[in-house]
């Protein structure tokens, strides 16, 4: 028998701007792709392009390009989670597939009026963090500023064991 449809506490929709994605890699593994998505029905969505490792110095790699659109909302929202999915080979050896991780309950620092774009920003030991670039420097939206190990919107992925079944060989999501 099918469950009645519960009408009495839709999904909250926001009002999304689009903005392009960039990424920034200070992890030792090959990004291949990411994306994130909120709450079904939110309208908050997207992803950015692949990165390389980190550079011998630890310098982050990318940050050169982005990808167009990922939809956020036009004024942040402090209960707004996200999962945030990426696509990782850690073997680097050009034959075997990468795995699949995910991060839930992903937050983003608050942002001013004046946006820039997305940026995801993957960290040693599986961690990712997102934020929006608002063009205040030395804020935590700041791109050039590495989130230091103790940042509360960092947050620490895992296997992603469904999507490793459906998806891993090609890495594909459809």
């Amino acid at each position: 028998m099918a469950k009645p449809l519960d009408l009495s506490n839709p999904p909250r929709h926001y009002d999304t701007l689009g903005v392009g994605a960039s990424t920034l890699n200070y992890s030792p593994w090959y990004i291949h792709k990411w994306g994130f998505e909120g709450p079904e029905g939110a309208g908050v969505s997207g992803g950015g392009p692949n990165v390389l490792p980190a550079e011998a110095d630890n310098k982050p790699s990318g940050g050169g390009g982005d990808l167009c659109c990922s939809d956020i909302p036009s004024v942040w929202q402090p209960d707004l989670r996200l999962t945030v999915r990426w696509l990782v080979d850690k073997k680097q050896d050009g034959k075997t597939p990468g795995y699949w991780y995910k991060a839930e309950n992903v937050r983003i620092p608050k942002y001013g009026k004046v946006m820039g774009g997305l940026w995801a920003v993957f960290l040693p030991d599986d961690r990712v963090r997102i934020m929006v670039a608002d063009g205040r420097k030395g804020d935590l939206n700041d791109p050039g500023i590495r989130p230091p190990d103790t940042d509360p919107y960092t947050m620490h992925g895992v296997l992603d064991q469904e999507w490793n079944r459906l998806y891993r060989n090609g890495g594909g999501t459809k």
